[in-house]
C-alpha cells in the first residue's frame, strides 16, 4: 500500500499523544485498507478531523492486481467499507492526495461522493527537486531570483534545534498581527523528536546580522516528498525576501535528498501568484466534509456573523 508520510504510525502516534483511531477492511489477515483519523468533541457534537499538524490524511488501500477498471472498483468498495466504519459524527472533514496508488487514489472522492460526502478542491504546487540546481534556478521567476540573492545577503539560515524557539516566534508574530492561534502546540515537542529520530524533519531559521529571527519553517519529509508544512515571519515586514529565501533553501535540501517539495496549500489567488514564482505545478487535492443538519445549521450562522478566519498555516 502506498502510503504518505501523515499516514505513517510513528507520525500519528507522535501528533496526537498516541489517541488516534483507524478504521481497517482485512480480507483474510492482511490489512488492505485504513482510514486513520482523530474524534473532538466540542460541546454535543463530535467531529472526525485530521490530527495536528496532518495536511493529507485519507485511505491507503491495497487495491491488488488485475485490470485497471477492476483495481478501480475494489478500491472504490474498501474505501465505502472504511467509510461505513466511521463512528457517529457530527462533523467529518480530511484532506486527501489523489495522487497516491499512481493516481487511482482519485476514485476516493468518487467513494466519499457517494456517501454523502462533500467533495471539493484545495490547491498546491509542487516543485521536481530531482532536477539540478541550475534547472531550479532558472526555473524561478526572475524578480523572485533577485530577492532570493538580496536576501542572501542580508540574512543567514540555520537550522533550529529546539522547538521551543520556533513555537515563541510563530506565536509572538500572531501576537503582533493580532490573529489568533488555530495551531495545536501540545505535541509539537514529541512531533519534533520523532521527526528528527526518523531523519524526516527540520526547523529552518532565516536570521538578521544581529542574529534575531526574521522568519521560519519547519519541513518534513517522506515517501518521496517534502512538504513545507509550518512557516511564520516577523509581522509587519514588507519584505518578503526572507520567505523567498527559506523557500530555495528548503529547494536545495529536497535536492540533496532527490524528493520532489511540496508547498502545502493555495488559499487565495495572492499566494498563488508568490508560490507559482518558484517554477512549480499546480496539484489539486481533495476536501473531504460532511455536516450533520443541526451542526451544519450552527455552523452557517457562524459564518454569518463571524469574519471567515481560514486554517492558513502562515
Amino acid at each position: 500500500m502506498q502510503i504518505s508520510l501523515f499516514h505513517e504510525p510513528w507520525w500519528l502516534s507522535a501528533t496526537t499523544g498516541g489517541h488516534f483511531e483507524e478504521s481497517i477492511v482485512k480480507q483474510g489477515n492482511d490489512i488492505v485498507g485504513r482510514l486513520p483519523y482523530v474524534v473532538n468533541r466540542r460541546g454535543p457534537f463530535y467531529a472526525v478531523r485530521m490530527p495536528p499538524f496532518t495536511h493529507i490524511l485519507g485511505p491507503v488501500i491495497d487495491a491488488g492486481e488485475g485490470k485497471p477498471q477492476t483495481r478501480l472498483q475494489r478500491r472504490i468498495s474498501i474505501t465505502r467499507s472504511l467509510v461505513d466504519q466511521l463512528p457517529r459524527h457530527s462533523y467529518f472533514h480530511q484532506h486527501l492526495d489523489p495522487s497516491l496508488d499512481d493516481g487511482l487514489a482519485i476514485a476516493d472522492g468518487l467513494a466519499f461522493q457517494e456517501c454523502k460526502f462533500e467533495v471539493t478542491h484545495q490547491y498546491t504546487f509542487e516543485v521536481d527537486c530531482r532536477r539540478s540546481l541550475a534547472d531550479l534556478s532558472a526555473a524561478l521567476y526572475l524578480k523572485t531570483r533577485q530577492h532570493i540573492r538580496r536576501a542572501e545577503k542580508e540574512y543567514s539560515v540555520r537550522s533550529v534545534d529546539d522547538p521551543k524557539i520556533f513555537i515563541d516566534f510563530y506565536l509572538k508574530n500572531l501576537q503582533t498581527s493580532g490573529r489568533k492561534n488555530r495551531i495545536e502546540f501540545e505535541h509539537f515537542f514529541a512531533l519534533f523528536a520523532e521527526s528528527r529520530a526518523h531523519e524526516s524533519g527540520v526547523i529552518l531559521g532565516a536570521f538578521d546580522h544581529a542574529d534575531t529571527p526574521v522568519a521560519m519553517t519547519y519541513l518534513v519529509w517522506g515517501h518521496g516528498i517534502m512538504y513545507y508544512l509550518l512557516s511564520t515571519r516577523t509581522f509587519g515586514s514588507t519584505d518578503h525576501g526572507a520567505g523567498s529565501l527559506l523557500i530555495w533553501c528548503a529547494m536545495k535540501q529536497a535536492h540533496e535528498l532527490s524528493l520532489v517539495l511540496d508547498l502545502d496549500g493555495v488559499y487565495s489567488s495572492g499566494t498563488a501568484r508568490f508560490l507559482g514564482n518558484f517554477g512549480g505545478d499546480i496539484k489539486t487535492r481533495f476536501l473531504i466534509r460532511r455536516s450533520g443538519p443541526v451542526f451544519g445549521a450552527l455552523q452557517y450562522l457562524k459564518r454569518q456573523v463571524a469574519p471567515d478566519e481560514s486554517q492558513f498555516f502562515t
